[in-house]
């Protein structure tokens, strides 16, 4: 009997405890979001790839149930040659936005999306080659 009172406290821990990591997800994330987002990474891509053939791009979510502006894209490039190319090239932050909007992200939230290129060398220069230590700098 005891047994049986053991497991039922541990299935109503389990049960709260994914209702708080659930009720925690819904609070922080707006689900509905991730598809245009993932939308958008496709096409950031190709447009980055358009310049320099092997960047990857990468999305990272903040609060966006709060507000989707709490959205940022990385860029990654193998060289600081290859960086400072993207970075000069006057049209390619609009294109990224386009086709934020296009993928069907709020428009509202498009300006204050952030888009952030770096490069390997770079990384590995400044942040012993540790990506979310880069991202984590300002």
């Amino acid at each position: 009997m005891s047994s049986l009172l053991v497991w039922f406290l541990i299935g109503i821990v389990l049960l709260l405890s994914l209702g708080f990591v659930k009720m925690f997800a819904l609070n922080t994330y707006d689900l509905k979001l991730w598809p245009a987002i993932h939308r958008a990474r496709r096409e950031i891509r190709k447009i980055a790839r358009q310049r320099v053939p092997n960047a990857d791009v990468f999305s990272r979510q903040g609060a966006t149930a709060i507000s989707p502006g709490h959205l940022s894209f990385g860029i990654r490039v193998e060289t600081d040659k290859q960086r400072t190319a993207l970075c000069e090239d006057r049209e390619i932050h609009k294109q990224f936005r386009d086709a934020l909007v296009k993928a069907g992200y709020p428009p509202t939230t498009v300006p204050v999306v952030h888009f952030g290129i770096q490069s390997q060398e770079t990384v590995d220069r400044e942040y012993g080659g540790s990506w979310d230590e880069a991202g984590q700098m300002p």
